[in-house]
This record gives structure tokens, C-alpha cells and sequence, in this order.
């Protein structure tokens, strides 16, 4: 799918993102597709997967019905039961449903289910239906945390993630250790918000950082990003934005000065993944059974590289992040990841870079 038809639908999707709670639908030809996400409007995830199965309406005329569980857990059997009673693809993000999918999914074996971020306990089995899909965050939060610690005039950078779950820690182990590659003295305040909708948490917790010496956030956190941004903002100082190129979003919605505060982002290409998926569907090649990964050498994570990125850091700093990606594209860097390394170890790493 062409990056340029994402941009062409932003439009599109700002209508959606306008409304709340309830069911959108679509109507095309074939397939028949039920998203299941947290809520639209967080300029980041859940709007990502959104755009790209708009995107795939358009080219496929796909079915496309979009159900929203607010990350309220009373909803996440009703939102589920309401897909699969109506539609033969459906398709989830992990953090929430998995264990929804994992306990009704061999009850439904002519529904094919896609979860992406996250994969489910195959060793349950029942699961022949199912298909995953893994981004390796970590790889491109490394190249992100080798920037703030390039360009931090303090030593001092932050990182905020929104709850405690494996892919959180994923983008804040990549983060510290690609910080430590620039600067093994960098301090990092790592601080979860506990929620993906609470931006006044945002708000304090960027307020917090920036009162002890920082000068650069990387936030993981949901819409609370949106309260972390506006922090920055007021202090004029910049934010590392997630899962979607949030420069691009933020100024074709006419936010420019919000924009001009995201120095990059730490994407994964969930909306290409989506389309790809449902191509496929299409076609009738449909994969299941199966867990895919993919990181920087298969482009399904990267770091935005806009024009904002190339005229706002150094061409030094710019070369020397495009060496390491090549070199964790040629295995000659391994990034951890916190999908295979122990809670002790994720903690070890964190307790590294603890500020003094």
C-alpha cells in the first residue's frame, strides 16, 4: 500500500475520530470486518489501524465495522460476541482482548481472528484460527533513545509508557539501551501513566520531569501522550512520538505548533500490516495458526524520518542513526527485547539508568 494514500485519507479519518463510543460501518463488497480497538482519537495507535483499514475499504470494499471497548474490561466480551456474530474477519489489538480471544476463539472456527501488537498463548491451542502479528518496538525506540541522549543538553531524558505490560517495557528497554550506546551515563526518568485516556496524568507526569532536568520525552502512553505534548509545548521542548508518524497526523489537522514539538516518532506500521492482512483476506490467502514478526529489517517498525526530523537534527546525529540501523539490520546490533527477557532483567536495565 502507498505510504501517500494514508495521507490522502487523514481526512477521512479526523471525521471519525470526531465521534465516539459506539459502532461505525462501513459498507463495501467482501470481506465482511470487524475492528476491535480501545477508542479513535489518540492520534497514534488506535487511529493507525483505523486509517489503514480505511485505506483498505477503499481499494477492497471491504465490510469494515469499527467497535470500541473504551479499555473498559465489562466491555471486552461484549465487543467481541458482537464481531463474531456478524463477521467473518475480525481484527484486535493484544493488550486488551487476548485473553477474550484466547478463551472464544476454537467457539467460532469459521471466523478468522487477527491480532496485532501481540500474540496469543499458542500452548492453550484451539488457536488454529488465529493469526499474529509482533512488531519489534524495541529496535526502533533504540534509534529513538540514541537521539534524546544526543540531543538532551542535560543529561536528563524521560520516557512515559501507559500501563505496565510487556509492550511498554518493549519500547522503554529499547529506548534505554539505545540512550546508553550515546551516553552510558544518561539519566532516564521512566514513569507509566497506569492508563492509555488520563492525559492530565500526562500533564503531571511531563511536568514532573521537566521540573528535575529534562529536556526530552519519549511517550509510549495512549491519549496521553496529548497531555504530555502539551507540557512540552508550553516549555518549548521536544517529544519523541509513537506508533504513528505524529508530526505528519498533528499537521494535517491544521496543528502545527504542536507538530513542530515532535522531533520524531518511534512507529510501528500497524496500518500496512492491517491492509496487508486483509489483501490477503481478499484474495482468499489467509494465514493462520501463526505468529509473524517484524521490525526494521521487514519495515514494520521504524523511526520517522520526515522532513521535520532532517531539518531539525544535526546531520551528524542523523548518520550516525542511520549506521546503527543498518547494523541492527545486519544483526551486527541485537536489541533486547522485553518479549524475551524476565521481569528481573527488564528491571535491571530500568535500574541502570536511574537518576541520581
Amino acid at each position: 500500500m502507498k505510504k501517500i494514500a494514508i495521507i490522502l485519507l487523514i481526512t477521512m479519518f479526523l471525521l471519525l475520530t470526531a465521534c465516539t463510543g459506539g459502532k461505525i460501518t462501513y459498507v463495501g463488497d467482501s470481506p465482511n470486518v470487524a475492528l476491535i480497538i480501545a477508542n479513535r482519537g489518540d492520534m497514534g495507535f488506535n487511529d493507525s489501524a483505523v486509517i489503514g483499514l480505511n485505506v483498505s475499504k477503499q481499494d477492497h470494499g471491504t465490510n469494515l465495522t469499527i467497535l470500541e471497548h473504551d479499555n473498559k474490561a465489562e466491555n471486552f466480551e461484549k465487543v467481541f460476541m458482537e464481531a463474531v456474530n456478524g463477521y467473518n474477519h475480525v481484527v484486535m489489538m493484544s493488550s486488551m482482548m487476548k485473553e477474550t480471544l484466547e478463551k472464544h476463539a476454537a467457539d467460532y472456527p469459521d471466523v478468522k481472528f487477527l491480532m496485532y501488537d501481540g500474540e496469543v498463548d499458542w500452548s492453550k491451542g484451539g488457536l488454529d484460527n488465529v493469526y499474529c502479528i509482533v512488531y519489534r518496538a524495541s529496535e526502533a525506540a533504540y534509534l529513538a533513545g540514541y537521539l534524546a541522549a544526543s540531543t538532551t543538553e542535560t543529561a536528563k531524558i524521560g520516557f512515559v509508557g501507559g500501563i505496565d505490560n510487556t509492550n511498554i517495557h518493549d519500547f522503554a528497554v529499547g529506548y534505554v539501551e539505545g540512550a546508553k550506546k550515546k551516553n552510558p551515563d544518561i539519566q532516564i526518568y521512566l514513569e507509566n501513566a497506569h492508563s492509555f485516556e488520563d492525559i492530565d496524568k500526562g500533564k503531571e507526569i511531563a511536568q514532573s520531569m521537566i521540573d528535575n532536568g529534562v529536556d526530552i520525552i519519549f511517550s509510549a502512553a495512549g491519549s496521553v501522550n496529548l497531555g504530555v505534548l502539551d507540557v512540552l509545548v508550553k516549555n518549548d521542548l521536544p517529544m519523541i512520538g509513537v506508533d504513528t508518524d505524529q508530526y505528519s497526523l498533528f499537521m494535517a489537522t491544521g496543528q502545527k505548533d504542536l507538530a513542530e514539538h515532535i522531533i520524531t516518532s518511534v512507529t510501528k506500521d500497524i496500518g500496512n500490516s492491517l491492509y496487508q492482512a486483509i489483501e490477503n483476506y481478499t484474495t482468499r490467502e489467509v494465514i493462520t495458526g501463526e505468529t509473524k514478526v517484524i521490525g526494521l529489517k521487514e519495515n514494520g517498525v521504524s523511526l520517522a524520518k520526515n522532513d521535520h526530523y532532517k531539518n531539525t537534527v544535526p546531520q551528524t546525529i542523523q548518520e550516525e542513526i542511520d549506521a546503527l540501523e543498518q547494523e541492527i539490520i545486519s544483526g551486527t546490533i541485537v536489541v533486547p527485547s522485553a518479549r524475551t527477557l524476565s521481569l528481573d532483567e527488564i528491571q535491571a536495565i530500568f535500574q541502570s539508568v536511574q537518576p541520581k
